[in-house]
């Protein structure tokens, strides 16, 4: 008799995949993972040091009014990220070392590209704050980090973003301005934020119980920023490096009657040349870049503040937080002089709902007064005046703009989060011509 294998192997799959399935019920709300608990073995893989992330995000926004285009679309942005983070101490027996390594994938269109700013000006915020970077994979992060002097000092080397580690702040809103640092927007050609990463070293040093001191070297590569460089290791390209400091203060809980809080300033300067936004040489003023002034270096100051306000029912988990985050930049070499961001987000408003969120934040930038005036002389040497901004050749004069977000973050599981929410675009692109724009957003968030 013969006796055929195959049958009695697709029975036996069928089985594991079916008691898998079942074993997965990805709506439940105490799900942490949409994939389930691989029947225990995550779980005891966290334990072991081994900790992996699957999670993707949409955002999807409409303008409802305003903006340069007033032709109402639903464009949608996308995010793909996959990461694991190591326990070297667990894994291999050094003390107080950690690991990570992440990949990410964007791809979609931007409402503000294509509907609320003006295309000739140059472009500062998004109401789709995972838009941007490139449609393509990207090396997030690659990097190993060290405790030393009984972990107060940290060092740590690798590929990694700069707002990892400095002038970093919370995510509660899908508007880029309101969604964490801010150096990443406004000096954004040689501060790269997630998910782009560049080499470079840092440390961090605690110098007493509530104060720490971070500094740090990385290189400044715009071929990092690419769209399909995403992968790029080489330095071939650098031209130069960008220093960070930073000055952190985390009070003591009972200073504010057990309420957690952290406060922080600091500053980076970059070594890489960079043209003048105006002038040259001889301080005049030059319409094309290529015949600005060169300047050896450029700097930024920061200053960031987080507090939690008020403990709902004394639950310090639940409550009204705010954060603070202001930038001061090199007005010689950039062109958004100074930003200002405030947020309000309330955890566990309604005792049935304890891990939802409502969210309401302010940001503001300035155009630098130097570039303003570079963009009239140009309509001047046209004989172009405001009257004129139909005109394809005028260049949008950019002042300051402002965005508005009200949201509320609805967290169905640990798996699954969804944020509807409405913006308002003060002055989109910082031109006045361009009518102010009301946006519908929603946000959703799966963890694998």
């Amino acid at each position: 008799m013969t006796f055929s294998i195959q049958p009695l192997a697709v029975l036996v799959s069928t089985t594991l995949i079916s008691s898998s399935i079942l074993a997965i019920q990805p709506l439940n709300h105490d799900q942490t993972w949409i994939l389930g608990d691989w029947g225990g073995k995550r779980t005891q893989l966290e334990q072991d040091g081994y900790q992996f992330s699957v999670a993707f995000q949409n955002e999807s926004a409409q303008n409802l009014t305003g903006g340069y285009n007033e032709s109402s679309r639903l464009l949608n942005a996308n995010q793909w990220a996959l990461g694991t983070r190591l326990d070297l101490e667990k894994i291999a027996g050094w003390k107080d070392s950690q690991a990570q390594f992440s990949v990410t994938k964007r791809d979609g269109q931007s409402l503000s590209n294509d509907r609320i700013s003006d295309p000739r000006a140059s472009q500062f915020s998004s109401v789709q704050e995972i838009y941007g970077r490139g449609q393509w994979w990207r090396l997030s992060s690659a990097w190993i980090k060290k405790g030393l002097i009984e972990n107060q000092l940290h060092i740590k080397f690798g590929r990694m973003g700069l707002s990892d580690d400095f002038n970093s702040s919370h995510c509660e809103f899908q508007n880029l301005m309101l969604c964490g640092g801010q150096l990443g927007k406004t000096v954004g050609d040689i501060w790269f934020n997630y998910p782009v990463s560049q080499w470079g070293i840092n440390a961090k040093y605690q110098f007493l119980p509530t104060w720490w001191i971070g500094a740090g070297i990385y290189e400044v590569n715009p071929e990092n920023a690419l769209e399909k460089h995403g992968f790029n290791l080489d330095m071939n390209h650098t031209n130069g490096a960008l220093i960070p400091v930073e000055l952190t203060w985390k009070p003591k809980l009972e200073m504010f009657h057990g309420l957690a809080s952290e406060y922080k300033i600091g500053g980076f300067v970059s070594t890489a040349k960079v043209r003048d936004v105006k002038k040259d040489d001889q301080d005049q003023i030059q319409l094309k870049a290529v015949n600005r002034q060169w300047h050896d270096s450029r700097h930024s100051i920061w200053l960031n503040a987080q507090q939690q306000l008020i403990a709902h029912d004394n639950d310090v988990k639940r409550g009204l937080f705010v954060s603070a985050n202001f930038t001061f930049n090199d007005p010689a070499t950039t062109v958004i002089k100074s930003s200002q961001q405030l947020a309000f987000w309330y955890k566990g408003a309604f005792d049935q709902r304890p891990n939802d969120t409502i969210g309401l934040g302010f940001a503001h930038f300035e155009v630098n007064p130097r570039v303003r005036e570079g963009q009239n002389a140009s309509n001047q040497l046209l004989g172009l005046t405001q009257d004129d901004y139909a005109n394809p050749l005028y260049s949008p004069v950019q002042h300051n703009e402002l965005n508005i977000e009200l949201n509320y973050h609805y967290q169905w599981s640990p798996a699954i989060a969804l944020r509807p929410n409405l913006q308002y675009v003060y002055q989109p692109g910082g031109v006045k011509q361009v009518e102010d724009a009301w946006v519908a957003g929603l946000t959703m968030k799966l963890n694998f």
